[in-house]
């Protein structure tokens, strides 16, 4: 098997360039995400959602003098984030990954994997992931296509998404 983008020998199943490190079966989408930036992903989304419910205590509780204000605020600003959430799992995003240049796409065709299997892997796998001292996460330190469990089960990889000529991401621009 040839990489489609540097034509170096990779081996047959293989999802990234061992050598260019592109998504071999979709070459213009991106390149494998390192680690870190997964991982960095992986905390920025509840960090996100803790600041919401934060910022709705202590700034609107604080400008309006109101304790039911400051409840309400705790309360609405976190569904608002939920929904956020669940409406970016269908185009294989979490709000870490769409912040950091990172996509969630099917390990065959690149394809989005839909909101059913992101669900199924960001709920249930990551879950499955952590449970045994969090092996499934380290899982992916030592994969050769930087698979963890979770994605293992749902059949995805991750990818660090190409620039578009416009500037945008390509997770940006394939939502359009």
């Amino acid at each position: 098997m040839v990489c489609p983008s540097c034509a170096k020998d990779i081996t047959p199943d293989s999802y990234f360039c061992t050598w260019c490190g592109v998504f071999v079966p979709a070459a213009a989408k991106g390149v494998k995400a390192g680690t870190f930036a997964r991982a960095v992903a992986l905390v920025l989304d509840p960090l996100i959602a803790w600041g919401l419910y934060l910022l709705g205590v202590a700034v609107v509780g604080g400008i309006s003098g109101s304790d039911d204000a400051a409840v309400f605020a705790a309360v609405l600003l976190p569904v608002i984030y939920l929904g956020w959430f669940l409406s970016l799992l269908r185009r294989g995003l979490t709000p870490g990954k769409r912040l950091l240049g990172l996509q969630v796409v099917g390990q065959q065709t690149g394809a989005i994997p839909g909101f059913g299997t992101m669900f199924v892997r960001e709920i249930i796998g990551r879950f499955v992931s952590g449970l045994v001292f969090g092996l499934g996460y380290l899982w992916a330190l030592f994969d050769k296509n930087g698979q963890a469990w979770h994605d293992k089960m749902a059949n995805t990889v991750v990818i660090k998404v190409n620039r578009s000529a416009t500037g945008k991401t390509g997770a940006g621009a394939e939502s359009r």
